[in-house]
């Protein structure tokens, strides 16, 4: 008998096509997760030394930690841009000249080159009424006390030869550079069995008391919003083409 011989079979072309497919397929999804790896690996070493930076621009009177988050989809085109798009900056507790804060900042259009001025930049900071009574002085009065959406602060006034103390609630709005306080209510908190200052008190409810506040911020930032519940006050600031070196932070507004 002679010997028998095998011949294999080709592979269907379909079959060799969908192996191909697969092939592809893999090969995509492998490139896909090593950018996307790639990607959180150089943002997260983006944040960190954003952060770094940041902290060696601040004035010597900030202290504290600052944590840095980079948006957007992609940090790689964003970065090869040379703009990311939105960045946030949370300090749950610097100080600053001593004063604690809360400080949370949204910026946008923020240069790879941080030598170059942000596009747009929103802070919200928090104080407790401690920290506002040791930056913000009412004339006259000893504390300023938070309460829903008002302040309350005390002083004196001279009628007929006699000091009389009294205490005011007052609204809050505010300007880009100034706090301004609106009298709503005045009481006497001595001497009101002994003589009737209603005249006096009503003169100190029509003089509204302007704090400026543009001392304490880098110039080109503005008060936008202040928001007063008991025991605390919210301040909200914005800027644009805010540059944020060392220079730029520590030159301060000024107040008229």
């Amino acid at each position: 008998m002679g010997e028998s011989t095998y011949t294999a079979e080709p592979v269907p072309r379909r079959r060799r096509r969908g192996l191909g497919v697969v092939i592809a397929l893999v090969v995509v999804v492998v490139l896909a997760v090593g950018v996307v790896v790639a990607d959180v690996s150089l943002r997260a070493y983006a944040e960190d030394r954003a952060a770094s930076e940041i902290a060696a621009s601040l004035p010597d009177t900030v202290e504290g930690d600052i944590d840095v988050s980079i948006g957007g989809f992609s940090f790689l085109q964003q970065y090869l841009s040379g703009t990311f798009d939105r960045v946030t900056l949370d300090a749950p507790a610097i100080t600053v000249s001593g004063v604690p804060v809360d400080a949370h900042v949204v910026a946008t259009g923020v240069p790879t080159d941080l030598s170059k001025p942000v596009g747009t930049a929103s802070a919200t900071l928090a104080l407790s009424q401690d920290a506002v009574n040791s930056v913000v002085e009412v004339p006259g009065a000893a504390t300023l006390t938070l309460d829903d959406q008002a302040v309350g602060y005390d002083g004196s006034i001279s009628f007929l030869g006699l000091s009389i103390d009294y205490l005011v609630t007052a609204s809050v709005s505010v300007t880009p550079d100034s706090v301004v306080l609106t009298p709503q209510k005045a009481t006497l908190t001595a001497g009101s069995a002994v003589v009737d200052a209603s005249d006096a008190l009503d003169a100190v409810l029509d003089e509204k008391i302007p704090l400026c506040v543009a001392s304490y911020l880098p110039q080109g930032v503005e008060l936008a919003d202040l928001t007063i519940t008991p025991g605390r006050a919210t301040a909200v600031l914005r800027a644009s083409d805010l540059s944020v070196d060392e220079t730029s932070l520590s030159t301060l507004g000024v107040c008229p």
